[in-house]
Parts: structure tokens; C-alpha cells; sequence
């Protein structure tokens, strides 16, 4: 059995969820009850799991979930691949999740794994709200949130197409100028070996575009843009409403 966390990097408050396997279809059903519930984000950032991104081995495959946030707005960021301090709000979550409930408590069934982690996740948000009360800066502005409504409803055998939309990926440029992405190398440039590059595909438009950051309090400007034509055509997004229960 695995635990699927997520962070709001923002206000800290976390949502979790147990499950047999960890594939794509766990990760769409536990999201879309979170996106019920707290709101549907703008940005997911993810590692570089399988279940995350689709195929392993196949060049330009979109998989079940890129395919899900495409169609419902959401952009994915890949963050570069073994470097999991890129994530680090749930990595630290997730260590205290292992440490003082997971490898701590015996579980009788998954239900109650699933009933203590609630227990865990509402202590944990309680805190952080406190925290956020008492000693935050941060203000939030100018965003409206997105739920889905409390009667969506999503199959896991339904086949998303691709749809427009915007795909990131943070890369480290080898020392011959390449990054790989979703199973593919592109030459990037040699001089910016050991250094990082954004690169956003662009679906509408079937680009792949990279931007560099220079230095820390420089812009990202694009360096390159390239044709990144898709395996199949990009259609419409579908709505909502048509996956909503009467």
C-alpha cells in the first residue's frame, strides 16, 4: 500500500490518501477528491515518477495524468530528475508522516491507515494554520479558486485526448549540452553545461520552448524554441459540466 500526499505550498495545509498501487489512476482519484475539497490549483509540481509523467521509455508519450491536467488547465512541472529536494515542503512532510505515523503505528486494514492518517493530516493543517495566523507574512492576492463540483465524477478507463495547454520541465544541461524530456535529448548549448533550463512545451502551438536564468535576479529569457510536433492531434478541452452526474 502507498500514501499519496500533496502541499499547498502556500498556506502549508496537506491532503493525503492511501491506496493498493501507486498508479495513475490512484493519483486521479485521490486529485480529484482534492480538488473537490480545497480547490483546483494552477500549478501541480510533481517529480518524475511514472505514474506522474506516462512512459518510461516511449519519446513525446503524454500520460494518463498530463493528460487529465491538460484538459482541466492545470500546467505540470517536472522538477530534474533525482533531486528531490526540489519538492521540498512534502519531502519534509513526508518525513514526519514516515516517522510519526507510518513506520510508527501498526495497521489493521487499509481503512484504518486511512482513518489515523486523516487524524494525522488534521493535526498537521491545525498547526500550520496556527503558524500561518500567528507568525505568517504572506498574503494572498488576486486569486480566485476553482473547485470541481461536488458531483464530478471521473472514469479511469476514460481515454483523455491532448489537449492545449502547457507541459515544464526543469533541466540540467549535461556537460555536452543536452537534457532529456519525457525520453528524449535536446541539444540545449555546451557553454551552459551544469547549469538549469526551463523548457515548456506548448501544445497548441506544438513548440518546445527554453528559457535560462542567467543569474538569480535576472529574468528568464528564451534561448530556443524548436517544432515539438505530437504523436496524435490536440483537441479541445472538454468540459466540466460533461463529466458532472445529474
Amino acid at each position: 500500500m502507498v500514501s499519496v500526499n500533496r502541499v499547498d505550498v502556500y498556506s502549508t495545509q496537506v491532503n493525503l490518501d492511501q491506496y493498493r498501487s501507486k498508479g495513475a489512476d490512484s493519483i486521479i482519484q485521490f486529485i480529484v477528491e482534492d480538488w473537490k475539497t480545497y480547490g483546483i490549483p494552477r500549478y501541480l509540481q510533481l517529480d518524475n515518477e511514472c505514474s506522474f509523467r506516462g512512459s518510461l521509455y516511449h519519446a513525446r508519450t503524454f500520460g494518463k495524468l498530463t493528460r487529465f491536467c491538460l484538459n482541466f488547465g492545470i500546467e505540470i512541472i517536472f522538477i530534474p530528475f533525482n533531486e528531490p529536494w526540489r519538492n521540498g515542503y512534502i519531502e519534509s512532510f513526508n518525513n514526519r508522516f514516515n516517522t510519526q505515523l507510518w513506520l510508527f503505528q501498526r495497521f489493521t486494514d487499509l481503512e484504518h491507515m486511512r482513518c489515523e492518517s486523516k487524524k494525522f493530516r488534521d493535526k498537521h493543517s491545525d498547526y500550520q494554520a496556527y503558524k500561518k495566523e500567528h507568525f505568517g507574512k504572506q498574503q494572498g492576492i488576486g486569486y480566485r479558486q476553482r473547485f470541481f463540483p461536488a458531483n464530478f465524477s471521473f472514469d479511469p478507463a476514460t481515454e483523455l485526448p491532448i489537449t492545449k495547454g502547457l507541459l515544464h520541465f526543469i533541466r540540467w544541461v549535461d556537460d555536452q549540452g543536452y537534457v532529456n524530456i519525457l525520453n528524449e535529448t535536446f541539444f540545449i548549448n555546451k557553454e551552459l553545461c551544469c547549469e538549469y533550463i526551463w523548457a515548456t512545451i506548448n501544445t497548441e502551438k506544438q513548440t518546445l520552448d527554453i528559457f535560462h536564468q542567467a543569474t538569480k535576479d535576472s529574468k528568464n529569457e528564451l534561448i530556443k524554441s524548436v517544432t515539438y510536433k505530437l504523436r496524435e492531434p490536440v483537441k479541445n478541452k472538454i468540459s466540466v459540466k460533461q463529466f458532472c452526474q445529474v
